[in-house]
């Protein structure tokens, strides 16, 4: 005789399992447990699922935002016998989503759900979520005031002529130039310990001095360098020639993770418009920095200075390139 309520409990724990476990297999087993006609509610007032197809939706998006997993550790489930197909299961959780510059705790997290045996396999039929109005990790969007960093570099990277380049080649080709590109840039970024923030069209944004403030104007320089380095290289044997400007500022900066579906963390503060300035004040394959990051940096890495110019708004600041 089949113990339906253990079976029940079973398929709960395998869709978890799948979503701590997060691989191209994970996604085809989480739909296993959903019935084809299965309809939920998650946590969100966007989490609205009528059938397996908006699960996939879900599942396939879910993984996209977190790489990392959600992990699951019960405080207390318990699983209730309806009929010879139906059971009915109940808990509290602590999920734990482990994001690039932190994680997000939901303490406590409930569920309910019905399960129906179909065929030899029970499947998810109903299935609803619940959060607390804060999660105690450090930050959960909209619940949380974000934080504040008392000393960052921000650079941003910018490709010179990107409009000329963009009406020659295919857009094929474009998104495979950029994403070879930004790829190694990320690479370079996670090696000196910086973190990419985002990218807009041709434009690149990182900052250091989010998860370590020592020497964070050196090694926003230090990836600058290599960057330009990389492009170099690349130049010598790629048809299409990358030449590009770059701009560091550093100072305070306010940082939190934006969205309800598609999370990002992002950066705000005059910190981040100044860098923005010091990329388009720049010249081609050169780093330009703000006095600001110069002194931060002048020890280690011999500099020119430009003089004083005039950036956007009809500010003038002092500027330097770093040789």
């Amino acid at each position: 005789m089949i113990d339906l309520e253990k079976k029940a409990l079973s398929t709960f724990y395998q869709l978890w399992d799948t979503w701590n476990h997060p691989t191209d297999n994970s996604i085809k087993e989480s739909y296993s447990t959903w019935a084809t006609d299965g309809k939920g509610i998650g946590s969100s007032a966007l989490e609205i699922w009528r059938g397996q197809d908006d699960f996939k939706s879900f599942c396939k998006e879910m993984f996209k935002q977190n790489p990392g997993g959600m992990k699951l550790d019960t405080t207390w489930i318990e699983a209730y016998k309806i009929n010879e197909h139906l059971v009915a299961l109940w808990g509290e959780f602590k999920i734990t989503i482990e994001l690039p510059v932190k994680n997000i705790v939901i303490d406590p997290f409930r569920i309910t759900a019905l399960l129906q045996l179909i065929g030899d396999e029970m499947k998810f039929i109903q299935f609803h979520s619940s959060e607390p109005d804060k999660g105690s990790g450090q930050w959960w969007p909209g619940t949380e005031e974000p934080k504040t960093y008392e000393a960052v570099s921000i650079l941003f990277t910018d490709f010179v002529g990107f409009t000329n380049i963009v009406s020659t080649i295919n857009p094929n080709k474009l998104v495979a130039e950029l994403n070879e590109v930004f790829a190694a840039f990320d690479s370079l970024s996670n090696s000196n310990e910086m973190m990419k923030v985002k990218t807009i069209g041709d434009s690149y944004m990182a900052a250091s001095g989010i998860n370590n403030p020592n020497e964070h104007a050196v090694r926003a320089v230090k990836t600058a360098k290599e960057m330009i380095e990389f492009l170099e290289e690349r130049n010598k044997y790629n048809r299409i020639k990358w030449d590009m400007r770059i701009g560091i500022h550093s100072g305070p900066a306010v940082g939190g993770i934006i969205g309800s579906q598609n999370l990002s963390f992002d950066l705000w503060g005059d910190t981040v418009n100044m860098a923005s300035r010091m990329e388009s004040a720049g010249m081609p394959n050169k780093i330009n920095i703000s006095r600001d990051t110069f002194e931060l940096i002048k020890q280690k890495y011999s500099c020119t200075h430009r003089g004083v110019i005039e950036i956007k708004g009809k500010k003038k600041v002092d500027m330097y390139m770093v040789d």
